[in-house]
């Protein structure tokens, strides 16, 4: 073999290579292929060694019959194994509803199983629906959200690759992949909650924001509110971070532009009064989508089933309020409950089921009682604020629901069995158990903290404040998502409900990760460039920083060394 042969392939690999290293090329082949890889380590862990997933806890019955379709028994408990096939099944009326009350149960979930139903005869399943069909989709709009997440993030391509390589770390443990094979409407909000940050990541990217921008993190948060109404606490950091920029409108920058004449020196910085109003007006759009975004929102949470505000109200008051004090008939009467209702102290609402007449007084505990009540309760009862705030921490540390199995029945292993192939945020959250009241806050605020105090950095770009913000942001809906789950459902399946403060309190180690990334930006001349979408994808690499700022130095040292020659010219 020649020279001139072994030397082709490495002239083509430097040619590659070269092709590569331009920053505008890089971004979106990195991203592409981590989305890639991870859409394939994803099916990987759900696949290989057998499929597993999540078994039916008797809630995927409200969605799977809307899709016309039935599980097929597996002569095995519900809950014990994951039964993935389904066959068709006509339902009708009440059969087909929201704990049999005839009202529909609506979530955004229905598009994945839609379309897992629909590839499911084009992949070889010989059933209507196959939910490990389901696993391949979500897998990959998992991957498109790995991808978009790394192209939004505005730091070196190596830091991009480590922030989405932990967040895909974190999504495949063992407490959050196996729902993606599952009945259950939980995937569909995972899913929304990456989008919800690669778009926030989007908007935040400069100094101003566009109406697009705005309406992607629209569809993202209204994706994700759909898909399970306990997660329209997004709001609490979604909607601050929409509002702080201003919005890009030319016309309006002309009428409040002012001409002045060459000569007349820099301009006055103009007063509060006038700085308040305009930039209430460069911000109406931004007020216009939000106001429309809650709106809709709570327009979605009105039209549930009221019979999943009557669990609410009842797993509240008495599987948790009442259970965790001492006087369940006077907790009753501060409530204006008819305490003869004691006797369900600590049941949940499934003691009402069946033939006989309904309780007395419980028509007026449902008509009277209300969120502002048990918000007033705890309010006046300080020392259960921190009882149940105790069994929520406890629930977090849990991770995941210890009835549910994961295997399929033929796998070999035993009834309610948990598989632990990806284990890191569940072993990290166990140890953290006994510090709970320790590690949580201090990771909670100190996330708000940090990511607050880079929103508002002097000597930071746009971008890198978009990161404080996003950061902050995930914290506020991590704190706002615990308190959900404990003024709703209280109790009751409290692991499983906390499922979502589990997954954002893991999404907060890699973008505390990007937050570091970010203090390595403060006060760098690349920071304040006019527009400057995506700063520093020109410096991507460790290897290169050295040479980089070397030449950066070189260049200032130019630029000192011509202004000092021109104040040494005669005048």
């Amino acid at each position: 073999m020649t020279v001139a042969k072994l030397a082709a392939p490495l002239g083509a690999g430097r040619r590659a290579w070269g092709w590569l290293a331009e920053p505008g090329r890089r971004i979106p082949v990195v991203s592409a292929t981590m989305g890639l890889l991870w859409t394939v380590i994803m099916l990987c862990r759900l696949f290989v060694g057998g499929a597993v997933g999540l078994a039916d806890n008797f809630d995927g019955h409200r969605l799977m019959c809307q899709l016309q379709v039935a599980s097929v028994p597996n002569g095995h408990d519900v809950w014990a194994y994951l039964n993935p096939v389904y066959d068709t099944h006509v339902w009708y009326g009440e059969a087909c509803s929201a704990g049999g009350t005839g009202e529909p149960y609506y979530s955004s979930e229905w598009y994945f199983l839609w379309l897992a139903k629909l590839l499911t005869p084009l992949f070889g399943y010989h059933h209507a629906l196959d939910l490990r069909m389901l696993g391949i989709v979500v897998s990959v709009f998992f991957g498109v959200a790995i991808g978009l997440i790394c192209a939004a993030l505005p730091l070196p391509v190596w830091v991009r690759v480590l922030v989405v390589s932990l967040i895909g770390l974190f999504t495949a443990d063992s407490a959050i992949a196996p729902y993606f094979i599952s009945p259950l409407s939980e995937p569909a909000a995972i899913i929304g909650m990456l989008f919800i940050i690669a778009a926030l990541l989007r908007l935040l990217r400069r100094n101003y924001a566009t109406v697009s921008d705005l309406l992607l993190v629209s569809a993202a948060v209204l994706w994700t509110v759909v898909a399970k109404t306990q997660t329209i606490t997004m709001f609490a950091g979604v909607l601050p971070a929409m509002l702080i920029r201003p919005v890009r409108f030319p016309l309006l920058a002309k009428i409040f532009r002012r001409r002045r004449e060459p000569g007349m020196g820099p301009e006055p910085r103009p007063r509060l009064a006038r700085r308040l109003v305009v930039g209430g007006l460069r911000r109406t759009p931004a007020f216009a989508i939000c106001g429309l975004l809650v709106f809709g929102c709570l327009q979605f949470s009105a039209s549930q089933s009221r019979w999943l505000t009557e669990i609410y109200y009842f797993h509240q008051v008495f599987e948790t309020i009442l259970p965790l004090g001492s006087d369940p008939k006077q907790d009753l009467r501060d409530l204006g409950v008819d305490e003869s209702l004691a006797k369900y102290n600590g049941e949940s609402i499934l003691a009402l089921s069946g033939p006989g007449e309904v309780p007395q007084g419980y028509r007026e505990f449902l008509d009277t009682m209300s969120m502002g009540k048990i918000v007033e309760f705890y309010a006046t009862h300080p020392g259960r604020i921190f009882a149940v705030l105790d069994k929520g921490l406890d629930a977090v540390t849990e991770a995941r629901p210890g009835y549910l199995g994961n295997y399929l029945p033929d796998s070999g292993e035993p009834a309610y069995a948990h598989e632990n192939r990806v284990f890191v945020g569940e072993a990290l959250f166990t140890l953290f158990r006994p510090l709970r009241w320790v590690v949580f806050p201090v990771l909670w605020l100190g996330s708000l903290a940090l990511g607050l105090w880079l929103a508002f950095h002097r000597r930071l770009g746009a971008s890198g404040r978009g990161l404080g913000w996003v950061l902050a942001a995930m914290s506020l809906n991590t704190m706002a998502q615990l308190a959900s789950v404990l003024l709703s459902d209280g109790m009751n399946d409290i692991v499983k409900h906390s499922v979502f403060v589990v997954y954002s309190t893991y999404l907060l180690f890699p973008l505390l990760v990007a937050a570091l990334g970010a203090l390595d930006k403060i006060g760098r001349p690349d920071q304040f460039l006019p527009d400057q979408r995506l700063p520093n994808t020109g410096v991507p690499w460790p290897w290169q920083r050295k040479r980089l700022r070397r030449e950066e130095r070189i260049r200032q040292e130019a630029r000192r060394a011509a202004e000092r020659e021109r104040e040494l010219e005669p005048v």
